[in-house]
């Protein structure tokens, strides 16, 4: 009687759909959204096009799923700790009466070191955000609401510490994404973080 070989075992459908949105979110910020194909993605992720499409049911639908992914990871940043504030404060950091200018900037850092830390989905919102400018870009929409949304934020975390919060927080944002993209540019070749702390130190100069 012939020896019954094992049978393969079947990956986590969640630990699929992640290992998808993983590589997704390397090449279209290599290719940017108009420059990838489903079928293209789904043999880098060694599965059949039906596959990918039933996870994610359409390009534009995946492409939603990889924004999700983008906010998530920042999301996941903005609530950690930043490594400048004593330990007895990273629980709940920064404490939200607290409207100290070491506050505002731990409430920053944790953003720029987020791109530090992930070049991959750095690269994937500089992509997309140049291509989003055009009107028709399916992600056209959630660039600028996701603008809105940092820029109030940005303007409610500065006031105490400038004349002009919405201004400041046009700097500030105009700043982040231009040291990320010179980052970029220069093959990761200096410190994010240390030229952003120097860059915000000149915006807000004042300490309580």
């Amino acid at each position: 009687m012939a020896e019954r070989l094992p049978r393969r075992a079947r990956a986590n459908p969640e630990v699929r759909r992640a290992q998808i949105l993983d590589e997704a979110v390397r090449v279209i910020g290599r290719s940017g959204y108009h420059g990838f194909t489903v079928l293209e993605l789904a043999k880098r992720c060694g599965v059949t096009n039906g596959a990918l499409l039933y996870y994610f049911g359409s390009k534009e639908q995946l492409l939603a799923a990889v924004l999700e992914e983008h906010d998530q990871r920042l999301a996941d940043a903005a609530l950690a700790p930043s490594q400048e504030v004593p330990s007895e404060q990273a629980e709940d950091e920064p404490p939200r009466g607290d409207c100290s200018r070491a506050a505002v900037l731990a409430r920053l850092r944790p953003l720029i070191e987020r791109a530090a830390a992930d070049p991959e989905l750095t690269h994937l919102q500089a992509v997309l955000q140049q291509e989003a400018l055009d009107p028709a870009h399916p992600a056209h929409g959630y660039f600028e609401a996701r603008e809105r949304s940092v820029l109030e934020a940005f303007a409610r975390i500065v006031a105490p510490h400038v004349a002009d919060p919405h201004v400041a927080a046009r700097e500030l944002f105009a700043m982040m994404q231009g040291l990320e993209q010179r980052w970029l540019r220069a093959g990761r070749a200096f410190d994010l973080p240390a030229a952003w702390d120097q860059a915000v130190a000149k915006l807000l100069p004042t300490a309580n």
